[in-house]
Parts: structure tokens; sequence; C-alpha cells
């Protein structure tokens, strides 16, 4: 079966937030990481469904799969604060 490029890349990403709610990141995630978000065919719909699907995968929590994501909000909220114009 093949899959389609976007798809493999947003597993990708993915792993990485499962690796960074671990505390396991590598130098390479961060690299990989920075690459993904700039990528157009990665979209916050298509990784949202690849956790779900690696943490079925996994045998993984419905609560640990939710620790992600809120984790994840969590820090796009502090980005987009630290990175807004200032008054």
């Amino acid at each position: 079966m093949l899959r389609d490029r976007c798809w493999i890349k947003s597993r990708i990403a993915a792993r990485i937030l499962l690796r960074r709610q671990a505390g396991t990141l590598q130098r390479r995630d961060y690299r990989l990481a920075s690459e993904l978000a700039l990528d157009p065919g990665v979209s916050e719909r298509l990784i949202d469904q690849a956790l779900a699907c690696l943490c079925a995968e996994k045998g993984l929590s419905e609560q640990h799969y939710h620790a992600v994501l809120r984790s994840t909000v969590a820090a796009q909220a502090r980005v987009g604060l630290a990175g807004g114009p200032s008054d």
C-alpha cells in the first residue's frame, strides 16, 4: 500500500510530539520539526490524525493522546503570545 507523502511527514511530526512528551528529543528531531513546520502539506489536521493513529497502534491511552494535544496547544499559545505585536 502506497502512502501519501504528506501523511508520512505528518506521522513523523506526530512521532516527534510523542518523543517530546516522553522527554527523549534528539537534535535531529528539532531539525525535522523545523522543516515539517514549514511544509504546507503537513497540516494540523493530518498531524492530529497521525497522532491518534500512532497512539492506537502503540496501545497508548486516550488520556495520553489528549495530554500530548494539550501540551502542543499550550506550546503554540506560548509562541503566539511571545511572538505577538507589542503595544
